[in-house]
């Protein structure tokens, strides 16, 4: 399974001035290539290198494979437009790979325009550093470097499960599973209105500093909400390998709760980032050998866990689910949970060969995400 680590470098002062320059140079680089790619058109990497190669090479401070990495970088950028001249700000992502970068326990060594550097770094799931496989993009960001590392990481064979364990997603509770655990929504919901009032007072403000202010929040409730998501994936996955079972999600593809929700609530629904959670729990799952599969979500939150009844008015309030049919209760998103783990049991043969979970899981598992933790 390939993955993208999020690697943070820790450069000393001088590193950091020259790897700025490297970037500086390499995207130089990058707008001379793509001047002649234009004028030529010429847009094949192999014609393109025996155009620009020796004029790049000869008129600046970069080495061999970095002019390569350039001119690749270029070709990809024409292959969705040709009419259109590409251009690349100073300070844009470069591409490494293996000839110029490699990694050594707690540092890696970088080429750069003031010669190789081992620089320090940080990684949350550095395990993975002994898979690295492909070419590392070098990231500026607020004033600090970061490589996104693409890695492929072996998974771990799909076993013979005993069941399935039911996600409902929500707002309130950001998910409650079929076992009747919630991971509450109130720390994500409580940022979030902390956030939003911070920047509507800087933005009325409009001065300098408020400014300043707000570039420096920038992103900052995302990261939040991000690593809330990932917490909640991992508690669950874990859940599912002890207790030898697969994991049901809601398929919410396409879910726009802006078109469904009053004007004081487009802000909450704007900002739901569940899709995220899906894929975190999908990916994680994936590498643990656990199957996940999605369901239909239509009248989960209707029906009667117990009879099967479907009834809007089964829905006495946001938490609380009473049956018309039966007189069953429980909170309304445990009830939903259940629904979905039944669903998945229901859609499955009585005994499913591991194989045929493998590739089950596979074909309805969500795309895999940027960054893993």
């Amino acid at each position: 399974m390939k993955l993208t680590l999020q690697i943070k470098l820790l450069p000393t002062k001088e590193q950091g001035k020259s790897i700025l320059q490297t970037m500086k140079d390499s995207n130089a680089a990058c707008n001379k290539i793509s001047d002649v790619a234009l004028e030529k058109k010429e847009f094949n990497q192999y014609r393109l290198h025996h155009l620009v190669y020796r004029d790049i090479k000869d008129s600046s401070d970069l080495s061999a494979q970095m002019v390569v990495r350039c001119i690749s970088k270029v070709v990809d950028a024409y292959k969705l437009d040709k009419k259109t001249k590409r251009v690349f700000k100073p300070l844009g992502a470069i591409t490494y790979d293996v000839r110029i970068l490699s990694y050594k326990e707690e540092s890696v060594s970088i080429w750069s325009v003031g010669g190789r550097l081992k620089i320090l770094f940080v990684c949350h799931n550095s395990k993975y550093l002994p898979y690295v496989k492909g070419e590392a993009d070098l990231i500026h960001r607020k004033g600090k470097f970061y490589l996104f590392q693409t890695v492929e990481v072996p998974e771990d064979e799909i076993k013979d499960i005993e069941g399935f364990i039911g996600v409902d997603f929500g707002i309130i509770n950001l998910a409650t599973t079929s076992d009747g655990e919630v991971f509450s929504g109130k720390g994500v919901d409580t940022v979030r209105k902390k956030m939003t009032k911070i920047k509507k007072a800087l933005q009325k403000r409009g001065s300098k500093s408020a400014k300043r202010h707000l570039k420096k929040l920038s992103g900052k409730e995302r990261r939040f909400k991000k690593h809330t998501n990932h917490t909640i994936s991992k508690k669950i996955v874990s859940i599912a390998k002890d207790t030898n079972r697969g994991i049901a999600l809601e398929n919410l593809k396409g879910f726009n709760g802006r078109q469904t929700v009053r004007k004081e609530q487009r802000e909450i629904f704007g900002k739901w980032s569940f899709d995220e959670l899906g894929k975190f729990i999908s990916y994680k799952a994936q590498l643990a050998g656990i199957p996940v599969i999605f369901v239909n979500p239509r009248n989960t939150s209707k029906t009667c866990s117990e009879c099967g009844h479907i009834s809007r008015s089964n829905r006495k309030s946001q938490s609380e689910f009473v049956c018309q049919c039966c007189d069953f209760s429980c909170h309304a998103d445990l009830n939903g949970a259940i629904n979905i783990s039944q669903r998945a049991i229901v859609n499955l043969p009585i005994a499913v060969h591991s194989e045929s979970l493998k590739s089950l899981s596979l074909g309805t598992a969500m795309p895999r995400p940027l960054a893993a933790r």
